[in-house]
């Protein structure tokens, strides 16, 4: 009988709490803002790709909700699936932003969701745009991702790119 071979087993050295400070610590990215270099957490960071994506899942439960019959139960799901993808964005649930977003919803008819699209969006680029001004957040090109939205990925936006140094 073939004897069973021992599993790695890590020991503890140090504090948990020392162990999770440091690896989330290595998780984030420097910006350099206003000639200040600032720490940005994993948390902070959104991509492009995601922002991309983010904003193409809202346009399609808008279009979903203007194609409803206008029931509370079709802005019930709007409001689930817009607020999903909200909730990707940097600190979106902790700032409320979900929350400001969905209770608007019910303002909008059927017949008006370009300008409800429109209007989450250019809610969604101030928020982020505040975010990323006071070093909270940071945007990501991601790589071999064409991102043309300039209201995100411009001159004065903290972008950083992973292959520069940090």
């Amino acid at each position: 009988m073939k004897s069973k071979r021992h599993a790695f087993t890590p020991s503890l050295d140090g504090r948990l709490e020392d162990r999770i400070v440091l690896n989330g610590a290595r998780g984030g990215v420097y910006v350099n803002l206003g000639g200040e270099r600032l720490f940005v957490p994993r948390e902070g960071i959104l991509t492009t790709r995601a922002y991309n994506n983010v904003l193409v899942n809202i346009h399609k439960a808008t279009q979903q909700l203007g194609r409803s019959a206008g029931a509370q139960i079709d802005y019930d799901r709007a409001a689930s699936q817009i607020g999903r993808q909200l909730g990707r964005l940097p600190y979106a649930r902790q700032e409320g932003l979900i929350d400001y977003v969905n209770d608007s919803l019910q303002y909008y008819g059927t017949n008006e969701t370009q300008q409800l699209y429109g209007d989450i969006r250019s809610t969604a680029i101030s928020y982020l745009s505040f975010k990323v001004l006071n070093g909270e957040a940071a945007i990501r090109k991601s790589p071999g991702h064409y991102f043309s939205d300039a209201d995100i990925y411009g001159p004065n936006a903290a972008i950083f790119n992973e292959t520069a140094p940090v």
